[in-house]
């Protein structure tokens, strides 16, 4: 090949890479200010991911195939379909719900793994401008007025305090596997280590300082428990350097303990009365009392904090609905039979618990559905850490934050917000872009036509 072609070659090989990195940051990006930006770039660079693998894999007998949760993936993206048309037309007086929609999403998530397989060719780069951003991001959301005066923080980059405390939390235990990776990263200069090591210092200290100035005692729980997890996993899961590891955890577990230590005074303020009604209900349960039965109790009760008041109700009321269709849920015209639910003083739609979103819709299929395809994308990225395709802290991101998400869900319904929405679909798509690769280097063999 000529000279002149190979550079040409390699400049528009250079600007596909550049433009795929692009599109990845800004489909993530919700996790940074509050917008459904990741739909419109789906939609945009999906459609050459489409063309390029029906182009490319599946005329081949041995392309790479979505195997058997591809294939469910779209057998729900399917059933959804059909399940909206059906209840509009059969039930057209009982309206549809609510961001609907979402729950088609998964038709598209194969599909997304390829596209990361095709356009994301070098990970560094995305990563690094993960890092930055968010570097960027948490030190402008930053309100150490508020902690001075002893307020709730305000919140410019999101739509509430509890989102932006979510978003928080996400870039810090990302931040964390990044700072191990630093550690054994021996290619990288010196000088460049030492930097990012500095600006992971400050995500993570600043991240958790926000956290806390955010007031979301959901967030302070999930956080409580994914935190450990993650630090456990950055030890356990890599071989070379753990002393260095254990050390870097050790720092941080301790960190951690004297900020909490510190800032108890507000914490117990803030979550000390939400914190004994929960250990009401969970006593009324030991008790012989049933669920729901014990939940009316905390109602019932004036020293209940309002919005934790709120939140029971809005549970109990949904918990009721779904149970009334428990395996295939309300559909879409679950809204209908909100308007008679049990607790009518709460004047939301917004279940306020991630799990009731989809069971009250879907019911326990579902749920089963949800449940079996991040079981299924767990174990794809694991065996791609265990083969050497990816980093290990990759590994360990992916689960402390699956963690950190699955917590925040009980108590809030982020899987129908922008930054939920967008974490689901990339979480599950980076579960087919492992697959993609155990395929590609000859670990596994998709035994499906798809």
């Amino acid at each position: 090949m000529p000279i002149k072609q190979r550079d040409l070659s390699a400049s528009i090989e250079f600007a596909r890479e550049l433009i795929g990195c692009g599109a990845l940051l800004v489909f993530i990006s919700a996790v940074w200010t509050e917008w459904d930006a990741y739909r419109y770039v789906a939609c945009v660079c999906l459609i050459p991911a489409a063309i390029r693998y029906f182009r490319d894999e599946f005329s081949r007998p041995d392309g790479i195939r979505g195997g058997y949760m591809g294939l469910l993936c779209l057998g729900w993206g399917i059933y959804v379909a059909l399940r909206f048309v059906f209840d509009f037309m059969v039930y057209p007086e009982q309206g549809i719900g609510t961001s609907e929609g979402i729950y088609l999403f998964p038709f598209l998530y194969p599909l997304s793994g390829f596209a990361l397989l095709a356009y994301i060719r070098r990970p560094w780069t995305a990563v690094s401008a993960f890092i930055l951003i968010s570097f960027v991001a948490v030190l402008f959301s930053a309100d150490f007025a508020a902690i001075a005066e002893g307020r709730r923080a305000s919140f410019v980059l999101h739509d509430n305090p509890i989102h932006a405390a979510i978003a928080n939390g996400i870039m810090v235990l990302c931040i964390l596997s990044f700072a191990s990776y630093l550690l054994r990263a021996q290619n990288l200069q010196l000088e460049l280590r030492i930097g990012y090591a500095f600006i992971a210092a400050a995500v993570f200290l600043v991240g958790l300082i926000n956290i806390y100035a955010l007031r979301s005692k959901g967030v302070w729980l999930s956080l409580a428990v994914a935190l450990p997890v993650q630090l456990f996993l950055i030890v356990a899961i890599h071989g070379a350097a753990r002393r260095v590891l254990i050390l870097m955890a050790g720092i941080v577990f301790i960190a951690a303990v004297i900020g909490t230590f510190l800032a108890w005074d507000g914490i117990r303020v803030v979550a000390g009365d939400t914190a004994r009604a929960a250990a009401q209900i969970i006593s009324d349960m030991s008790g012989g009392a049933g669920l729901l039965e014990s939940m009316d109790r905390a109602i019932q009760d004036s020293s209940t904090p309002a919005s934790f008041r709120e939140r029971l109700m809005l549970w109990a009321s949904a918990i009721l609905i779904w149970m009334k269709e428990p395996i295939f849920g309300q559909g879409v015209t679950w809204l209908y039979a909100w308007q008679t639910r049990t607790y009518p003083d709460t004047a939301f739609n917004l279940l306020h618990n991630g799990y009731l979103e989809i069971a009250i819709r879907y019911g326990i299929v579902g749920l089963a559905f949800y449940a079996a395809l991040f079981i299924w994308a767990i174990r794809q990225v694991w065996r791609a850490k265990r083969e050497g395709l990816i980093d290990p802290a990759a590994l360990h991101a992916y689960l402390g934050v699956l963690l950190f998400f699955c917590m925040t869900i009980l108590t809030n319904s982020n899987v129908r917000l922008a930054l939920g929405e967008s974490y689901m679909w990339f979480s599950a798509a980076f579960g087919f872009y492992c697959f993609y690769r155990l395929q590609r280097s000859g670990f596994v063999k998709a035994r499906t036509w798809l």
